[in-house]
């Protein structure tokens, strides 16, 4: 059996909940869906966004499906909590306590019961850490809440976050490129080279472009909930950050990350597809008015 165990600290608090949907509790669905979203990003990257067909055999050879059993296992360990904290602001930019979050250190173990492909193994681990590194988990994830690090790893599968800003420039450029190098290699084993292609225009879900954007800030802030703040207090209501009406998940995900020993920066990231309201001239636009320094990475976001 394979086996995967990462110690994970809450960056920012945790919006996850119990049946009440009010009870703060770890739910490994959701971490599931955020490890299975990042995949399917990285599978995009490589061959495009029209093979929808393939598109779902390469994420159930690795996660399942409903007719399909996944290989590989997802497990959290008790929640230990380190300090008391506050109720966390679902609109951090507002001063309106609406649930309380997570918070502390927890063991998440991922695990491969029979030992049938290791390229299957290699996918699941390499998705964990994409989404550890780009994304959150839960509720406002895509705005800083459900950040999350790795504090230590059963094997050098998974490396413990960095706490510099150098340190995260190349936490991105390692990650990301790793998950497009195994997902090219596993959609040329179980689909074959023909199959391989780059999304040419906007595409037609969230993935990983040549229009892609990722961009990092050391503005110095005290805490991560400080530099969460200080970013929601900039970002006007727009539909190209998506909305509720209609219904659109933003394009742009944003989380802390420490710069240094005593502040923190950002890392936004910007996949690209095709929706109501999209405009990523804009997007880009707000990005770089913020300052911060843009990161290509290759077969990410650049050829």
């Amino acid at each position: 059996m394979q086996e995967l165990r990462v110690r994970l600290g809450t960056v920012t608090p945790l919006l996850l909940h119990g049946a009440d949907n009010r009870t703060p509790e770890l739910r490994p669905p959701s971490f599931r869906g955020a490890v299975r979203y990042w995949w399917r990003a990285a599978l995009g990257g490589v061959i495009g966004d029209k093979n929808l067909d393939g598109l779902r055999e390469l994420e159930a050879a690795v996660f399942g499906s409903t007719e399909r059993g996944s290989p590989i296992s997802l497990r959290l360990g008790a929640l230990e909590i380190q300090d008391a904290e506050p109720k966390p602001y679902l609109l951090p930019h507002k001063e309106i306590a609406r649930t309380d979050g997570i918070t502390g250190s927890f063991e998440l173990i991922l695990t491969q019961p029979r030992h049938d492909d290791a390229l299957i193994w290699e996918a699941a681990c390499a998705s964990l850490e994409l989404a550890l590194t780009f994304g959150g988990v839960g509720q406002r994830s895509r705005r800083g809440y459900g950040a999350l690090r790795i504090v230590h790893a059963s094997d050098a599968r998974a490396k413990p976050f960095p706490t510099t800003r150098h340190g995260w420039k190349a936490q991105v450029r390692r990650v990301s490129q790793q998950a497009i190098e195994v997902a090219m290699r596993i959609a040329i084993q179980i689909l074959g080279p023909d199959h391989l292609g780059r999304v040419e225009s906007l595409a037609d879900y969230p993935c990983a472009t040549n229009a892609g954007l990722i961009r990092l800030y050391d503005i110095q802030a005290r805490t991560a909930m400080e530099a969460v703040k200080r970013f929601m207090r900039q970002t006007k209501k727009k539909p190209a950050f998506g909305g509720i009406n209609p219904r659109q998940a933003s394009p742009l995900w944003m989380r802390p990350i420490q710069s240094d020993s005593s502040s923190y920066g950002l890392l936004c990231t910007v996949l690209t597809s095709d929706f109501q309201g999209a405009d990523y001239d804009y997007v880009e636009n707000f990005l770089k008015n913020l300052g911060g320094e843009p990161l290509k990475v290759k077969g990410w976001n650049t050829l």
